[in-house]
């Protein structure tokens, strides 16, 4: 099987229109797909050239500047690293401004996983490399973190194995990555070796996602209009699982009570209230997104 050996422009991000419909959550995630798929496509001998044109593209010293006739991977990258302007250009930036300071972006651990595969090396250490890309960028769906903990040593594993590790990955790039610049040369490799399971089930739902609610100490300091200031770290982490639909603790329902009891006592006094509410809520969504 022959792989390109040159690169289409970028096409997640190659205009403002596409630009907008980002959001900083979405770079997040399609950056880390499209390194479980480099890394996937690397135990291929037939897809080294494609991996290490496309790593060889997406490198660089700094990601200030917005490629055209970049990769997909390396303008994410001027997004995920992008000073305020930069963030301008995304789906709700404030949103992005606060969630990048929360993210720790292991760059330097990037730009050395680029250059190994841009030369045909393994990558050093390629598992702890996407424990710390993984946690940096706050990638918390589980069927990743199953690819990921897979996808180093696809050569160990079973035919089977291989192909439900493949096609979930496959099924993520459909979802999350239609248009990208990597997707068809994937699509290819798997077709080429049969690598698509008939069985698998599709776990992607969701094409874009939601930032969280992102909490910079000074949005928590005016939930002290209803909380105690001993409550406030369990609010945050309230709002942490609850977005994420997990178990939270008694403790945190309780510090987080006054504000369902307000909500509640709005909602209680009629539609003239709850729509007030929602004017309010609407008013202060369009304060963020300026």
């Amino acid at each position: 099987m022959t792989f390109l050996q040159e690169l289409q422009e970028a096409r997640l991000t190659k205009d403002t229109r596409d630009q907008k419909n980002l959001s900083y959550s979405d770079c997040c995630e399609k950056f880390y797909l499209i390194i479980l798929i480099l890394e996937a496509m690397r135990h291929f001998p037939n897809a080294t050239p494609y991996v290490r044109n496309y790593c060889g593209k997406s490198l660089h010293y700094n990601y200030k500047n917005f490629k055209i006739m970049g990769t997909d991977a390396y303008n994410l990258l001027y997004f995920l690293t992008g000073d305020d302007n930069t963030l301008e250009k995304l789906k709700d930036p404030q949103t992005a401004k606060r969630l990048q300071a929360s993210v720790a972006l292991p760059l330097q651990d990037i730009k050395d996983y680029f250059k190994n595969l841009s030369k045909g090396n393994r990558p050093f250490l390629a598992q702890q490399f996407f424990i710390r890309l993984e946690n940096g960028l706050q990638i918390n769906n589980s069927n990743y973190r199953s690819i990921r903990r897979n996808v180093h040593i696809l050569q160990e594993l079973s035919n089977d194995k291989v192909k439900e590790v493949v096609t979930q990955l496959l099924f993520a790039a459909r979802t999350k990555l239609t248009n990208s610049d990597i997707i068809e040369e994937f699509s290819k490799l798997i077709a080429v070796f049969d690598l698509e399971s008939p069985t698998a089930i599709n776990k992607e739902p969701v094409i874009s996602q939601k930032d969280p609610l992102a909490l910079m100490p000074k949005d928590l300091m005016y939930y002290r209009l209803f909380a105690k200031n001993e409550n406030l770290m369990l609010i945050k982490n309230f709002l942490k699982l609850a977005q994420e639909g997990k178990p939270i603790p008694g403790s945190m329902v309780k510090a987080y009570f006054p504000l369902i009891e307000a909500v509640h006592d709005i909602i209680s006094a009629g539609p003239t209230f709850v729509r007030m509410l929602k004017v309010i809520q609407d008013r202060a969504k369009n304060t963020h997104n300026k």
